[in-house]
């Protein structure tokens, strides 16, 4: 294969199986963030919907968010602060659905360890009134100012979270991403400016707070793949080979052997689970049910696997 090599260095602090992860952030941070559910890790992937802007993804985490910052659009009511996902027919459902979403995640991230924040754009609307939005929720867009946050925006809003993290959580690592999805809508070179800003901000944060970390996915797709063989065919989002393949360089820097080793026999299940036999009843497919529920069984001493071991069982004669 013709690419760039891009070695990055192994990672001294490593994701345990158990750790609790909140992912915020781009569509991005859903990518990985179902790669780590299907992998057993204990994680919760952008409850408020995808988010795409530093200044509320922050805003967000940090509980800065009012519940009553809701606007009815084409008959359906939404939150100023979230992805469309929150939303409903009246004014009260979207606030309690958002209320549901802010107790959620403030109750996940009090005992989690990692925090994931990918981040898609500096590019945000902001209303007559100044306040930034997460979403326009296809209000006319006259109602909105739209600009590039400065570096200093960002750096202070991340001031907040990272004091609202230290009163919330005794032990958390923050671990940056940029998303390699370009915003084309924005303009090729608008979304370039953009991802610099956004690029080196997180580089100030690094420098700044030791609990602070930065992992390359723009990177590696953007300079060390580069092919657009790697992207669909929308020509902006990774692949499924992309994303496998950032995956792996995810899983390398920041996994202990251990974790590693689980995960190979974990897929080995996964396939297990997965095959499809011409005749079920037959001996041999059953003999391969029951050795394949031991193995689940004692996987079980590690992660939770109930839901498997019923399915098997529920095929068992």
């Amino acid at each position: 294969m013709f690419k760039l090599e891009f070695n990055i260095p192994a990672s001294s602090k490593k994701i345990e199986l158990h750790d609790k992860i909140l992912l915020m952030g781009s569509c991005f941070s859903d990518e990985i963030g179902s790669l780590l559910a299907e992998n057993k890790f204990n994680c919760l992937s952008n409850p408020f919907g995808t988010i795409y802007n530093p200044y509320s993804i922050f805003k967000l985490i940090s509980d800065q968010a009012s519940s009553g910052d809701v606007i009815e659009s084409q008959g359906v009511y939404y939150h100023w602060d979230a992805h469309g996902a929150i939303s409903g027919l009246t004014e009260q459902g979207t606030k309690e659905l958002f209320k549901h979403k802010t107790k959620e995640t403030q109750q996940f991230i009090r005992d989690a360890k990692w925090l994931i924040i990918t981040l898609g754009t500096a590019h945000v609307y902001e209303l007559s009134d100044g306040r930034i939005v997460a979403n326009c929720h296809k209000i006319d867009a006259s109602k909105f100012h739209k600009r590039l946050l400065r570096q200093d925006e960002i750096v202070h809003q991340f001031k907040e979270l990272h004091s609202h993290l230290t009163k919330t959580v005794t032990d958390i690592r923050v671990l940056f991403t940029i998303s390699p999805v370009r915003h084309i809508r924005d303009g090729l070179v608008e979304n370039n400016q953009s991802k610099a800003i956004l690029i080196d901000a997180v580089r100030l944060l690094v420098d700044q707070y030791e609990n602070v970390d930065y992992f390359p996915s723009y990177e590696i797709l953007i300079d060390e793949l580069r092919d657009y063989r790697f992207f669909s065919e929308d020509m902006v989002h990774p692949s499924r080979k992309a994303i496998h393949y950032i995956w792996q360089k995810f899983v390398d820097t920041y996994f202990k052997n251990e974790t590693i080793a689980f995960l190979s026999d974990w897929q080995k299940i996964k396939t297990a689970l997965q095959h499809k036999p011409f005749q079920p009843e037959s001996d041999a497919h059953q003999q391969f049910l029951k050795a394949t529920l031991r193995k689940l069984e004692k996987m079980n001493e590690k992660v939770d696997v109930t839901v498997e071991i019923e399915l098997l069982k529920n095929q068992i004669l």
